[in-house]
Protein backbone atom coordinates (compact mmCIF):
# COMPACT_ATOMS: atom_id res chain seq x y z
CA UNK A 1 0.00 0.00 0.00
CA UNK A 2 1.58 3.25 -1.34
CA UNK A 3 1.33 5.62 2.01
CA UNK A 4 1.74 9.16 2.49
CA UNK A 5 2.89 10.89 5.63
CA UNK A 6 1.93 14.19 7.33
CA UNK A 7 3.44 16.19 10.15
CA UNK A 8 1.55 18.84 11.76
CA UNK A 9 2.37 22.26 12.66
CA UNK A 10 2.27 24.88 15.67
CA UNK A 11 -1.62 25.06 16.96
CA UNK A 12 -2.06 21.09 17.15
CA UNK A 13 0.00 21.08 20.41
CA UNK A 14 -1.62 19.08 23.24
CA UNK A 15 -0.77 18.88 27.15
CA UNK A 16 0.30 15.16 27.28
CA UNK A 17 1.20 14.73 23.73
CA UNK A 18 4.02 11.76 23.54
CA UNK A 19 3.87 11.14 27.14
CA UNK A 20 3.15 7.51 26.34
CA UNK A 21 5.68 6.58 23.62
CA UNK A 22 7.99 7.91 26.03
CA UNK A 23 7.05 5.34 28.88
CA UNK A 24 6.86 2.76 26.20
CA UNK A 25 10.02 2.95 24.51
CA UNK A 26 13.52 3.55 25.64
CA UNK A 27 14.44 5.17 22.02
CA UNK A 28 12.11 7.42 22.67
CA UNK A 29 13.67 8.36 25.96
CA UNK A 30 16.43 8.91 24.46
CA UNK A 31 15.17 10.85 21.59
CA UNK A 32 13.70 13.78 24.63
CA UNK A 33 16.92 13.62 26.79
CA UNK A 34 19.04 14.84 24.04
CA UNK A 35 16.90 17.35 22.77
CA UNK A 36 16.76 18.60 26.20
CA UNK A 37 20.24 18.67 26.66
CA UNK A 38 20.77 20.52 23.17
CA UNK A 39 17.96 22.97 23.69
CA UNK A 40 18.28 23.69 27.29
CA UNK A 41 15.00 23.39 29.03
CA UNK A 42 12.31 20.68 29.97
CA UNK A 43 10.93 19.96 27.09
CA UNK A 44 9.25 16.18 28.11
CA UNK A 45 8.01 18.39 31.32
CA UNK A 46 6.48 21.35 29.24
CA UNK A 47 5.16 18.55 26.75
CA UNK A 48 3.86 16.03 29.39
CA UNK A 49 2.59 18.27 32.08
CA UNK A 50 2.39 21.95 31.10
CA UNK A 51 1.68 24.14 31.49
CA UNK A 52 -0.68 25.03 28.31
CA UNK A 53 0.54 28.50 28.40
CA UNK A 54 4.66 27.81 28.44
CA UNK A 55 3.99 24.78 25.78
CA UNK A 56 2.50 27.43 23.80
CA UNK A 57 5.06 29.76 23.39
CA UNK A 58 6.55 29.45 20.38
CA UNK A 59 10.05 28.57 21.59
CA UNK A 60 8.64 25.94 23.50
CA UNK A 61 6.02 24.69 21.08
CA UNK A 62 7.86 23.99 18.17
CA UNK A 63 10.59 21.59 19.28
CA UNK A 64 8.06 19.97 21.40
CA UNK A 65 5.68 19.34 18.20
CA UNK A 66 9.18 18.35 16.37
CA UNK A 67 10.54 15.66 18.73
CA UNK A 68 6.83 14.45 19.05
CA UNK A 69 6.90 13.97 15.60
CA UNK A 70 10.44 12.70 14.49
CA UNK A 71 9.90 10.33 17.60
CA UNK A 72 6.10 9.12 16.47
CA UNK A 73 7.72 8.28 13.32
CA UNK A 74 10.46 6.68 14.44
CA UNK A 75 8.53 4.01 16.27
CA UNK A 76 5.96 3.73 13.09
CA UNK A 77 9.27 2.80 10.96
CA UNK A 78 10.21 0.51 14.43
CA UNK A 79 7.16 -1.09 14.45
CA UNK A 80 6.03 -1.82 10.92
CA UNK A 81 9.22 -1.70 8.95
CA UNK A 82 8.33 -2.34 5.34
CA UNK A 83 5.87 0.59 5.12
CA UNK A 84 5.49 1.53 1.46
CA UNK A 85 5.84 5.49 2.26
CA UNK A 86 6.04 7.33 -1.20
CA UNK A 87 6.27 10.84 -0.14
CA UNK A 88 5.72 12.81 3.18
CA UNK A 89 4.81 16.80 3.97
CA UNK A 90 4.41 19.01 6.65
CA UNK A 91 2.67 22.00 7.60
CA UNK A 92 4.63 24.59 8.71
CA UNK A 93 6.94 23.55 11.18
CA UNK A 94 5.95 20.06 9.84
CA UNK A 95 7.81 20.64 6.72
CA UNK A 96 10.77 20.55 8.72
CA UNK A 97 10.20 17.79 11.03
CA UNK A 98 9.57 15.54 7.44
CA UNK A 99 12.89 16.27 6.06
CA UNK A 100 14.71 15.76 9.08
CA UNK A 101 12.55 11.86 8.89
CA UNK A 102 13.34 11.80 5.63
CA UNK A 103 17.31 12.04 6.24
CA UNK A 104 17.82 15.17 4.41
CA UNK A 105 19.74 16.16 7.79
CA UNK A 106 20.70 14.18 11.46
CA UNK A 107 18.38 14.80 14.36
CA UNK A 108 21.26 16.65 16.27
CA UNK A 109 21.34 19.43 13.26
CA UNK A 110 17.21 19.00 13.37
CA UNK A 111 17.17 19.77 16.51
CA UNK A 112 19.73 23.19 16.42
CA UNK A 113 17.46 23.96 13.26
CA UNK A 114 14.11 23.67 14.94
CA UNK A 115 15.58 25.44 17.67
CA UNK A 116 16.64 28.86 15.61
CA UNK A 117 13.78 28.69 13.54
CA UNK A 118 11.55 29.35 16.63
CA UNK A 119 14.20 31.52 18.23
CA UNK A 120 14.04 34.01 15.11
CA UNK A 121 9.81 33.47 14.37
CA UNK A 122 9.61 34.04 18.39
CA UNK A 123 12.10 37.61 18.00
CA UNK A 124 10.00 38.12 14.59
CA UNK A 125 6.78 38.41 16.62
CA UNK A 126 7.87 40.67 19.27
CA UNK A 127 9.03 43.30 17.01
CA UNK A 128 6.35 43.20 14.52
CA UNK A 129 3.22 42.04 16.87
CA UNK A 130 0.17 40.85 15.31
CA UNK A 131 -2.08 37.76 14.97
CA UNK A 132 -4.11 35.40 12.43
CA UNK A 133 -7.57 34.49 11.60
CA UNK A 134 -9.24 31.86 9.81
CA UNK A 135 -11.79 31.93 7.32
CA UNK A 136 -13.81 28.96 7.01
CA UNK A 137 -16.28 29.45 4.03
CA UNK A 138 -14.61 31.86 1.79
CA UNK A 139 -13.18 31.39 -1.49
CA UNK A 140 -9.92 32.02 -2.43
CA UNK A 141 -10.47 35.02 -4.17
CA UNK A 142 -13.18 36.41 -1.21
CA UNK A 143 -9.49 35.84 1.23
CA UNK A 144 -7.43 37.40 -1.10
CA UNK A 145 -9.80 40.34 -1.67
CA UNK A 146 -10.58 41.02 2.55
CA UNK A 147 -6.62 40.91 2.50
CA UNK A 148 -6.00 43.18 0.46
CA UNK A 149 -9.11 45.71 1.55
CA UNK A 150 -7.16 44.97 5.44
CA UNK A 151 -3.30 45.18 4.95
CA UNK A 152 -3.10 41.17 5.72
CA UNK A 153 -1.61 38.90 4.17
CA UNK A 154 -3.11 35.53 3.03
CA UNK A 155 -0.46 32.73 5.01
CA UNK A 156 -2.54 29.75 4.64
CA UNK A 157 -4.47 27.91 1.88
CA UNK A 158 -5.71 25.15 3.61
CA UNK A 159 -8.71 23.87 1.50
CA UNK A 160 -10.89 25.79 -1.31
CA UNK A 161 -13.32 26.78 1.09
CA UNK A 162 -10.29 27.76 4.17
CA UNK A 163 -7.82 30.12 4.62
CA UNK A 164 -6.07 31.82 6.85
CA UNK A 165 -5.28 35.53 7.11
CA UNK A 166 -1.46 36.58 8.91
CA UNK A 167 -1.17 40.92 9.84
CA UNK A 168 -0.86 43.26 12.47
CA UNK A 169 -3.58 43.60 15.22
CA UNK A 170 -4.90 46.58 13.36
CA UNK A 171 -5.04 44.53 9.79
CA UNK A 172 -6.86 41.83 11.31
CA UNK A 173 -9.32 43.15 13.34
CA UNK A 174 -9.84 45.15 9.71
CA UNK A 175 -10.42 41.75 7.89
CA UNK A 176 -12.50 39.92 11.11
CA UNK A 177 -14.93 42.82 10.46
CA UNK A 178 -14.97 42.58 6.23
CA UNK A 179 -15.21 38.93 6.85
CA UNK A 180 -18.12 38.70 9.27
CA UNK A 181 -19.95 41.45 6.43
CA UNK A 182 -19.22 39.33 3.92
CA UNK A 183 -21.18 36.76 5.30
CA UNK A 184 -18.44 34.06 5.88
CA UNK A 185 -19.76 31.27 6.92
CA UNK A 186 -16.90 30.77 10.22
CA UNK A 187 -14.39 33.72 11.30
CA UNK A 188 -12.10 31.96 13.63
CA UNK A 189 -9.44 34.38 15.41
CA UNK A 190 -6.53 32.28 16.34
CA UNK A 191 -4.62 32.15 19.77
CA UNK A 192 -1.35 32.62 17.98
CA UNK A 193 1.88 34.46 19.27
CA UNK A 194 2.77 36.38 15.96
CA UNK A 195 1.96 36.89 12.28
CA UNK A 196 3.43 33.87 11.28
CA UNK A 197 3.59 33.57 7.16
CA UNK A 198 3.85 36.74 6.09
CA UNK A 199 6.24 40.09 5.63
CA UNK A 200 7.10 40.42 9.36
CA UNK A 201 8.90 37.24 9.22
CA UNK A 202 10.81 38.33 6.26
CA UNK A 203 14.38 38.83 8.31
CA UNK A 204 13.40 35.38 10.65
CA UNK A 205 13.90 33.93 7.14
CA UNK A 206 16.58 35.31 5.73
CA UNK A 207 18.73 34.58 8.57
CA UNK A 208 17.41 31.13 8.79
CA UNK A 209 18.59 30.80 5.03
CA UNK A 210 21.99 31.90 6.25
CA UNK A 211 22.14 29.66 8.90
CA UNK A 212 21.29 26.46 6.60
CA UNK A 213 23.16 27.63 4.30
CA UNK A 214 26.31 26.24 6.71
CA UNK A 215 24.98 23.05 7.69
CA UNK A 216 25.74 19.88 5.75
CA UNK A 217 22.04 19.07 3.92
CA UNK A 218 21.31 15.58 1.93
CA UNK A 219 18.56 14.98 -0.25
CA UNK A 220 15.86 12.93 1.64
CA UNK A 221 15.12 9.33 1.19
CA UNK A 222 11.66 10.15 0.84
CA UNK A 223 10.25 13.23 -1.82
CA UNK A 224 8.76 16.19 0.64
CA UNK A 225 6.59 18.49 -0.95
CA UNK A 226 7.71 22.25 -0.04
CA UNK A 227 4.95 24.10 1.68
CA UNK A 228 6.53 27.61 -0.85
CA UNK A 229 6.33 25.60 -3.84
CA UNK A 230 3.98 22.69 -3.12
CA UNK A 231 6.35 20.29 -5.19
CA UNK A 232 9.46 18.58 -4.26
CA UNK A 233 12.78 20.19 -4.03
CA UNK A 234 14.89 18.40 -6.16
CA UNK A 235 18.59 19.35 -4.77
CA UNK A 236 19.97 20.66 -2.07
CA UNK A 237 20.28 24.23 -2.73
CA UNK A 238 16.04 24.38 -3.38
CA UNK A 239 15.47 22.65 -0.12
CA UNK A 240 17.80 25.27 1.82
CA UNK A 241 15.33 28.04 0.03
CA UNK A 242 12.00 25.97 1.39
CA UNK A 243 12.28 26.02 4.30
CA UNK A 244 13.59 29.83 4.16
CA UNK A 245 10.95 30.62 1.94
CA UNK A 246 7.96 29.19 3.60
CA UNK A 247 8.92 31.12 7.19
CA UNK A 248 7.41 34.49 5.05
CA UNK A 249 5.18 33.08 2.47
CA UNK A 250 1.80 31.75 2.51
CA UNK A 251 1.34 27.84 2.80
CA UNK A 252 0.14 26.19 -0.04
CA UNK A 253 -1.32 23.27 1.81
CA UNK A 254 -3.76 22.39 -0.37
CA UNK A 255 -1.97 22.24 -3.49
CA UNK A 256 0.74 20.26 -2.01
CA UNK A 257 -2.48 17.69 -0.71
CA UNK A 258 -3.23 17.09 -4.78
CA UNK A 259 0.62 17.29 -5.68
CA UNK A 260 0.85 14.38 -2.79
CA UNK A 261 -2.42 12.59 -4.20
CA UNK A 262 -0.58 12.36 -8.25
CA UNK A 263 2.28 10.61 -6.32
CA UNK A 264 -1.19 7.11 -6.28
CA UNK A 265 -1.03 7.30 -2.48
CA UNK A 266 -3.74 5.16 -0.86
CA UNK A 267 -3.67 5.63 2.80
CA UNK A 268 -2.51 9.05 4.17
CA UNK A 269 -1.02 8.92 8.21
CA UNK A 270 -1.01 12.15 10.01
CA UNK A 271 1.56 12.18 12.76
CA UNK A 272 -0.73 14.51 15.43
CA UNK A 273 -1.78 15.56 18.87
CA UNK A 274 -4.97 16.56 16.82
CA UNK A 275 -6.45 15.03 14.33
CA UNK A 276 -5.99 18.14 11.65
CA UNK A 277 -5.32 16.99 8.24
CA UNK A 278 -8.42 14.52 7.31
CA UNK A 279 -11.22 17.11 7.16
CA UNK A 280 -8.66 18.71 4.46
CA UNK A 281 -8.33 15.46 2.49
CA UNK A 282 -12.30 14.33 2.48
CA UNK A 283 -12.97 18.43 0.78
CA UNK A 284 -10.49 17.04 -2.09
CA UNK A 285 -11.98 13.30 -2.31
CA UNK A 286 -14.59 11.59 0.37
CA UNK A 287 -12.78 8.38 -0.58
CA UNK A 288 -9.22 9.17 0.63
CA UNK A 289 -8.47 7.46 4.04
CA UNK A 290 -6.61 9.11 6.74
CA UNK A 291 -5.51 7.62 10.06
CA UNK A 292 -4.06 9.55 12.92
CA UNK A 293 -1.17 8.79 14.70
CA UNK A 294 -1.24 10.51 18.32
CA UNK A 295 -0.94 7.88 20.87
CA UNK A 296 0.53 3.94 21.60
CA UNK A 297 -3.64 3.12 21.02
CA UNK A 298 -3.31 4.21 17.50
CA UNK A 299 -0.32 3.02 16.94
CA UNK A 300 -1.50 -0.39 17.80
CA UNK A 301 -4.25 0.09 16.10
CA UNK A 302 -2.23 1.25 13.06
CA UNK A 303 -0.15 -1.65 13.25
CA UNK A 304 -3.51 -4.16 13.36
CA UNK A 305 -4.85 -2.53 10.69
CA UNK A 306 -1.86 -2.34 7.85
CA UNK A 307 -0.63 -5.90 9.32
CA UNK A 308 -3.25 -7.32 8.30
Amino acid sequence: MRIGILFCGQGAQKVGMGKDFFDRYPVVQDLYLEAEQQLGFPLSTISFYGPESELTKTYHCQPSLFVFGYALYTILRKEIPRLEIVGASGLSLGELTAYAACGAFDYKTALKLVGERARLIQEASQKHPGTMVALIGSTRKQAETIAQMSGCQVANYNAADQQVLSGSHSSIAEAIKLAREAKIKKVIPLDVSGPFHSQYMEEASREFFELLKNLTLHPPSIPVISNATASIAQTVEELRQSLSKQICNPVLWEESLHFMLKLDIELFIEISPRKIFGSFLKRIDPAIQCLTLSNVETMDELKNELER
